[in-house]
């Protein structure tokens, strides 16, 4: 199977091959989109397209740094920073190692991207 992005296809064919050398590895790929506007970084995490139930903003949109969660029931399903230049990195991992909190926690205030951090 080949998708439109190239990221996709390198990383799927890597782990294609390990898994034919018969080594342990997990897939575990979530695609990336960066654009700068007016010299301001946004990165959105998570699958293009995907269906989501709520957005919750960490953060206020006023000052130029904030945070856009998207959500599916009670899971985190992508996100989106703005303003902020590597925050994404650590975000990213967190979703790959499958440890984000569920969404309640953010709703809620308990928990934000300092926490997860």
């Amino acid at each position: 199977m080949r998708e439109d992005d190239p990221a996709y296809n390198i990383d799927a064919a890597f782990y294609a091959a390990m898994n034919m050398l018969d080594k342990r590895v997990e897939f575990r790929y979530i695609p990336h989109t960066h654009i700068n506007i007016n010299e301001k970084p946004i990165h959105f995490v998570g699958e293009r397209g995907h269906k989501h139930s709520e957005m919750i903003i960490d953060g206020d949109p006023n000052t130029g740094r904030f945070i856009v969660w998207y959500v599916w029931g009670e899971e985190l399903i992508g996100f989106c920073t703005v303003g902020y230049q590597n925050l994404h990195l650590y975000l990213w991992e967190a979703m790959k190692l499958l440890i984000l909190p569920p969404a309640t926690q953010l709703r809620n205030g308990t928990v934000d991207h300092r926490a997860i951090v």
